[in-house]
């Protein structure tokens, strides 16, 4: 997985809180920075969902996820803590700084790309309560399962740690 830096995710943040700007537009403008495809779908996705996770609880009673979804090539669903994302927790600082200490325009422009927002607005408008709704996590459908679905590196044993 190619690390992303805070750096990187502040810039991302500039490009999306530009207002009223096309998706393709945005996705140039990340890629100019970013390095690889995935980097820049990563950032384009994610980072409006965890400001998403900032707004939500400001706005009805609702219960977090805590996991998300990615497609596999064989057509599945599969679900992953948001630990796995290192842009979340790379994130969240900076979402909940714009959103208590100012910087209201570009957090209102990053959040209303946020899937679990916008589906928190269609409930709300459609006159929902929402008070302890459990949100289900976005689904990552632009980043395939297997981004994520990293097999952890089996512990040395005992023996080869001493020996090498």
């Amino acid at each position: 997985m190619t690390k992303v830096s805070v750096e990187d995710i502040q810039r991302a943040i500039a490009q999306l809180g530009e207002g009223e700007r096309r998706d393709v537009e945005i996705e140039i403008a990340v890629a100019r920075f970013a390095g690889d495809k995935m980097t820049v779908r990563r950032l384009v996705d994610w980072i409006p969902e965890v400001f998403g996770v900032v707004l939500l609880p400001h706005v009805a009673e609702v219960v977090l996820p805590v996991t998300f979804t990615a497609r596999a090539q064989d057509g599945t669903w599969k679900e992953f803590p948001f630990e796995r994302e290192p842009i979340v927790a790379l994130t969240l600082p900076i979402a909940v700084a714009l959103y208590n200490d100012g910087g209201r325009a570009v957090f209102s422009s990053v959040v209303k790309r946020s899937s679990m927002v916008v589906a928190v607005n269609k409930a709300l408008n459609a006159g929902s309560s929402l008070d302890g709704v459990v949100l289900a996590g976005p689904a990552m459908s632009g980043i395939p399962a297997e981004f994520y679905d990293i097999k952890p590196k089996a512990p040395a044993s005992f023996w080869r740690k001493l020996v090498g």
